[in-house]
């Protein structure tokens, strides 16, 4: 009995009759049916934005970790060049180059280097809180204007019948070096008015927590080769002049033994 069927409804049936069945049985062993071309062109469109997302994410962590790299090696870079500056030694035996010009910035009717100026201020600030005043009387000196001062001093002992030439010249480096042999040129080196004993005592004790250290002591002299003067202070930068109060180390023998550790990391880096 065909209930009316064409042939064309029974085919159709039957075709129906076994999509169903594939359906099914692709549903129970887990297989994926055909996609459709418009499917098929949707989760290729899907797939190509997912890597060019990816790959563009990729490319901006990449740049910022190479930019981040970079700017490491830079920020390593200056504080190894400002590491240098601070505890440069400056003497006959290690004169500053001929081109040599230090970044300065002015204070009152002195000028100062970059690097010190600001800590300055606070030690000054620092001491009006506590009742004191603390002047400048010297801070950044030119080639020209400590050449100056080297040959007045120089006159001035060469006319004394008790030194010859040579031995004025000995006796005034240690007091007033030649030009381009002072660190009063690196504009690091400053000096101040010692008032009383009250101000002397308070520079003495407060000067490593602003980075300051007194460039020449009297139980240094055999160090640097100058004889003690208590005005002078030299800014080596707050961690520097710590270290160096508590190995009761003079600039020289501090810088000596900088260059030394340094080189020894480096040694255990290649090893």
């Amino acid at each position: 009995m065909s209930y009316g069927l064409t042939p064309y409804d029974k085919k159709h049936y039957r075709d129906s009759k076994r999509r169903r069945r594939q359906a099914a049985k692709a549903e129970k062993i887990g297989r994926i049916l055909p996609f459709s071309t418009a499917r098929r062109h949707l989760v290729i469109i899907t797939i190509v934005a997912v890597l060019v997302v990816g790959a563009a994410v990729g490319g901006y962590f990449a740049y910022r970790a190479f930019t981040d790299m970079t700017e490491s090696d830079s920020v390593q870079q200056n504080n190894q060049e400002k590491s240098g500056e601070l505890l440069r030694v400056v003497n006959s035996s290690n004169p500053l180059p001929d081109d040599y010009q230090p970044e300065l910035k002015s204070l009152g009717n002195f000028k100062v280097n970059t690097l010190a100026v600001d800590n300055l201020k606070n030690f000054c600030n620092k001491a009006r809180e506590s009742g004191l005043n603390i002047n400048l009387v010297s801070a950044y000196i030119s080639f020209e204007e400590q050449e100056m001062l080297y040959n007045e001093k120089l006159t001035e002992f060469v006319t004394n019948p008790e030194y010859t030439e040579v031995r004025a010249q000995a006796a005034v480096q240690k007091i007033v070096p030649k030009g381009g042999c002072s660190e009063a040129q690196t504009g690091l080196l400053v000096g101040f008015e010692i008032s009383d004993e009250k101000t002397r005592a308070f520079i003495e004790r407060e000067c490593i927590y602003f980075g300051f250290i007194q460039r020449y002591p009297k139980d240094k002299e055999d160090v640097t080769k100058m004889s003690e003067n208590k005005m002078l202070y030299r800014y080596v930068g707050v961690e520097n002049a710590g270290k160096m109060r508590s190995f009761n180390m003079s600039l020289e023998e501090y810088s000596e033994y900088v260059a030394i550790q340094n080189a020894e990391s480096v040694d255990v880096q290649t090893e």
